[in-house]
């Protein structure tokens, strides 16, 4: 795709470009060059787009003159007003320069239109432009991406499988790690499975082969593990939200250091299975929030299938079993511990969770319990933000709702109250002293260690833990901190609803007074009427 000097292209995994038109340029303009540029919406120029929009663009460009000021115009970047207006910038990649992504320096302009906005912001062309220069909405994470970093993690840890024989001799604290290919997706994309924890519980026996899934035959099933239960992490449903894959990634690099004492203590209590990338085909097309049919994959976990949505079809079948494993008549508890899906937030600022709502005031302690955790183990995560349900717009419009994701089925298959939706702001947040603080994929991956810390802290057994520095002081004070939470916002609710009550009161009683009077009125208009009319009869 090229115009006049310069070469625009998106022909790689996650990029996405529709259109670019040259733009003549005033001689009062202080740039050189400008450009209005199309993003492709989901599923471009087929059965299942839906609208002309679309917010995630990352194309790449070459050529044109050396340090030219150039302006770009995207034209139908979506309802993005809100995310820009918080201080959103994009992202550049200028290859001559550094192998680093960095946010553009100037502020960009939203201007609202019919269907959505427009995004205009300056870029200068650098030095070398032989050389390419990348632009994207925010910092992409491709599938190809992700496949190269499990390769590096198989190749650096050995994952060759051996006999049990010698696993049992290895020492206990030693990692064990496991990937394998759960399903193929609609395009034949691996949807990947990660294992990761330590000999401690190492038992001969390899976990079932689930009908439909697995279908490498020559990689065998992992092993199983007594007496340690699941925690399931999953991310990336929703293409365009890449932070979360820098969250993974933070959190599967802290699980696998090898001399951290709490990484070691996670490995030896739990069985981590990871699933980095539930839709590998929304990724790879430069989708922002659906798979190629369409469709939002985090509605779909209450009745997903094979042939539709094989990703979710597969997330939820690995759910039902790892919730039923090792289960038995005296123990009928769920053997997953935790369950949280990682998700990037286009709109609401910082880094938050949602849980599962319970009228239970237990359920909703051990619900925000973890959360709180977080709050005291970072200092970008808000615990005021978390929420208990995460009914959209968009799905009032649609009519689909919150019980068709991932943190919703994992709580009904397990009655969970630690299933959650982790947000992440795509710009930023506040920090804890208050301070503005812009997101970058650094911060991201910091939040994915605590992310796994604080799960110690859940059952007090973090060897190096903030709650102890907390005037909390330990875990029961922190479940006394969030119960007493609940409680004020229980009374607030209250206090909100008997106002608003006497309000309605209020106002029906003088609606029915304003309705009497005007019967009132009525009534001696007709009679004074009536008078007028007998005495014009009389006149006659």
């Amino acid at each position: 795709m090229e115009t006049s000097e310069y070469r625009f292209f998106s022909d790689f995994d996650s990029g996405n470009l529709a259109e670019v038109e040259e733009v003549s340029v005033n001689e009062d303009e202080i740039h050189e060059a400008e450009f209005q540029v199309w993003t492709k919406p989901d599923c471009f120029q087929t059965e299942f787009q839906a609208g002309n929009t679309g917010t995630w663009f990352y194309f790449g460009m070459a050529g044109g003159q050396p340090g030219a000021l150039i302006k770009f115009n995207i034209m139908n970047i979506g309802r993005q007003t809100s995310l820009f207006s918080q201080g959103m910038k994009p992202v550049c990649l200028v290859t001559s320069e550094s192998d680093e992504w960095k946010r553009i320096n100037d502020d960009p302009i939203v201007t609202s239109v019919e269907d959505g906005c427009v995004l205009s912001f300056m870029f200068r062309n650098p030095k070398n432009t032989k050389k390419e220069t990348f632009l994207a909405l925010t910092y992409p994470y491709k599938f190809e991406e992700l496949q190269e970093t499990l390769d590096t993690i198989e190749e650096s840890f050995n994952c060759h499988p051996r006999a049990f024989k010698q696993m049992q001799t290895e020492d206990k604290t030693d990692i064990y790690i496991h990937r394998e290919t759960v399903i193929k997706s609609l395009e034949n994309r691996n949807l990947d499975l990660l294992t990761i924890t330590d000999m401690n519980g190492l038992q001969e026996e390899l976990e079932d082969d689930l009908q439909d899934l697995f279908p490498d035959e020559t990689n065998r099933r992992p092993h199983m593990f007594d007496k340690k239960e699941i925690v399931f992490v999953s991310s990336r449903v929703h293409p365009g939200e890449t932070c979360a894959s820098y969250v993974m990634k933070g959190f599967i690099n802290f699980l696998l250091r090898k001399d951290d004492v709490q990484a070691t203590k996670l490995r030896e209590k739990y069985v981590f299975k990871i699933v980095p990338m539930l839709n590998p085909d929304g990724v790879a097309n430069g989708h922002y929030r659906n798979d190629t049919r369409g469709v939002n994959l985090n509605r779909v976990y209450g009745n997903p299938t094979k042939e539709h949505s094989p990703t979710i079809f597969a997330a939820k079948k690995l759910i039902d079993y790892y919730h039923s494993l090792n289960q038995n008549k005296e123990s009928p508890t769920s053997n997953i511990f935790l369950y949280t899906d990682i998700h990037g937030h286009a709109t609401e600022r910082g880094i938050f969770m949602y849980g599962n709502h319970s009228e239970d005031n237990e359920f909703k302690v051990q619900t925000l319990l973890y959360p709180k955790l977080l709050a005291i183990n970072n200092p970008n995560f808000s615990f005021a933000s978390c929420k208990t349900a995460n009914m959209t717009l968009q799905d009032l419009v649609s009519g689909t709702n919150a019980d068709g994701c991932g943190r919703a089925y994992a709580h009904r298959a397990t009655g969970l109250a630690q299933a959650y939706t982790l947000e992440c702001s795509f710009n930023g947040g506040d920090n804890d002293k208050g301070e503005k603080e812009i997101y970058t994929p650094e911060v991201y991956e910091d939040f994915g260690k605590s992310l796994a810390v604080s799960i110690l802290d859940l059952t007090e057994s973090n060897p190096r833990s903030k709650v102890q520095d907390t005037p909390l002081r330990n875990l029961a004070g922190v479940k006394m901190f969030v119960a007493k939470k609940i409680k004020a916002a229980q009374l607030m609710e209250a206090s909100r609803k008997f106002a608003l009550g006497k309000l309605m009161n209020y106002l029906s009683m003088q609606n029915s007074k304003t309705t009497e009077n005007n019967k009132y009125a009525e009534v001696e208009d007709s009679g004074q009427h009536d008078t007028s009319r007998r005495r014009s009869s009389g006149a006659i």
